[in-house]
């Protein structure tokens, strides 16, 4: 995905495509793959118990992860930042591997997710989790590394020095058959957790261990990334910090302020948050209908095929809230009373004792996330005490992508000083 996403975006239109913008990939060629130790050739299905299956799908040389950090990501970004240089090639795999929906009985289901492992020197690893930002597009996502720029970073940045890394693709997304669950807060935690086991056991199977475990996500990534923490606190796995860009952690808090309180330079692809949002929580939270009372039926059609990753045109969606959204959810009461509303205000992503040691960065001209939200967790915690959290900026003209550019590198000194 060079140029395009399926359905096919120009760069003006894939603006309108989603948080992370997740077309204009820039992906280039991947280098030869190449089996090394007892990896599996390219291709090759390697099985391991608990029903878990990985496969070689590329190895990247420190040339190209160093031209991501150079070329690649300034020019996705729009913000030249200067990354570490990577030391090491790193081998791709994606694995296989079972988990369950929640809101739907414990369905079980099978997701794919990313392992990138560095080549070379240690048996010991790492190992950070990372959680990608919203895209339409089903293979947009980190086992797909060719089509996910920001996946690209953290490949070059972390597993080019050394850090295993692993992304789970989320529910409905990568090779899932399941309808994308959009900020859809159960199936989230689960999908993610339950990839940390499931890469431990590929590791183990090519003769590596982790021996920390670190958190990271932009976007939708970052509240997903806070939800994982909170469920990894309450079963009891050690995690030794984590970390946000732009971070949409009180997503009912956001939408009232993009519905009625907008400011001036809000992204006009705010839209795909109340698309995506309506006929997940439709789909997931058994809400017959709830789709059809948030978007105007003059777009649904055109919004439906979107959220299922059909062919649309991206320039019919409507960049005005008041053009897609029906007129009730405009007054905060109806929306704060509505199914919609009362969901939303439950799938928070901060609203624990949080014991995990957390660092929100935001941006101060960020299109989509407030200062407020970004500061949020930090503030909600310290208000009753407690210091874990740290609000950091990254600029008073740090934009979405250019918050993300800018957090990676400080997210792993931050990582850094915790190994030792």
């Amino acid at each position: 995905m060079t140029q395009d996403l399926p359905p096919k975006l120009n760069r003006r239109q894939a603006a309108a495509a989603g948080l992370t913008f997740g077309a204009l990939a820039l992906a280039t060629a991947a280098g030869p793959a190449a089996a090394q130790g007892s990896a599996a050739p390219a291709g090759a299905a390697q099985q391991v118990p608990g029903g878990i299956s990985y496969r070689l799908i590329g190895q990247w040389d420190v040339a190209r992860l160093n031209r991501i950090l150079s070329v690649d990501t300034p020019a996705f970004s729009g913000f030249p930042v200067t990354y570490t240089p990577a030391r090491n090639a790193v081998r791709l795999y994606r694995i296989s591997y079972p988990t369950m929906v929640p809101e739907r009985g414990n369905k079980p289901v099978t997701l794919t997710g990313l392992l990138a492992i560095p080549d070379g020197g240690a048996t010991s690893l790492p190992l950070v989790s990372y959680q990608h930002g919203t895209v339409y597009g089903k293979q947009e996502v980190p086992s797909f590394p060719e089509n996910s720029p920001e996946t690209q970073l953290m490949i070059a940045q972390f597993a080019g020095q050394g850090y295993a890394l692993i992304g789970a693709d989320y529910v409905g997304m990568g090779e899932s058959t399941e309808p994308q669950g959009f900020m859809v807060k159960g199936s989230h935690q689960q999908a993610t957790a339950d990839l940390i086991p499931a890469a431990r056991a590929v590791m183990r199977a090519i003769g590596l261990t982790d021996n920390r475990l670190f958190l990271a996500g932009w976007s939708q990534g970052g509240y997903v990334t806070m939800t994982l923490a909170e469920r990894l606190e309450a079963i009891g796995m050690p995690v030794q910090a984590a970390a946000t860009a732009s971070a949409p952690i009180d997503l009912w808090l956001s939408l009232n302020g993009f519905l009625n309180f907008p400011r001036p330079f809000d992204a006009p692809w705010t839209t795909t948050l109340f698309i995506l949002a309506s006929f997940s929580f439709e789909n997931y939270y058994g809400v017959p209908g709830l789709a059809r009372s948030i978007l105007k039926p003059e777009h649904y059609d055109l919004c439906l095929q979107a959220y299922q990753g059909q062919p649309f045109d991206p320039a019919k969606v409507p960049t005005n809230l008041r053009d897609l959204v029906t007129a009730p959810y405009f007054d905060t009461q109806f929306f704060a009373e509505s199914a919609f509303g009362r969901q939303m205000a439950a799938n928070h992503g901060y609203r624990w004792v949080i014991r995990t040691p957390v660092r929100n960065y935001y941006g101060e001209r960020d299109e989509v996330i407030t200062v407020g939200v970004g500061r949020l967790a930090q503030d909600f915690q310290r208000a009753m005490g407690n210091d874990k959290v740290e609000a950091i900026s990254t600029g008073a003209d740090s934009t979405h992508r250019g918050t993300y550019a800018r957090a990676v590198p400080a997210w792993k000194t931050w990582f850094d000083s915790q190994i030792g």
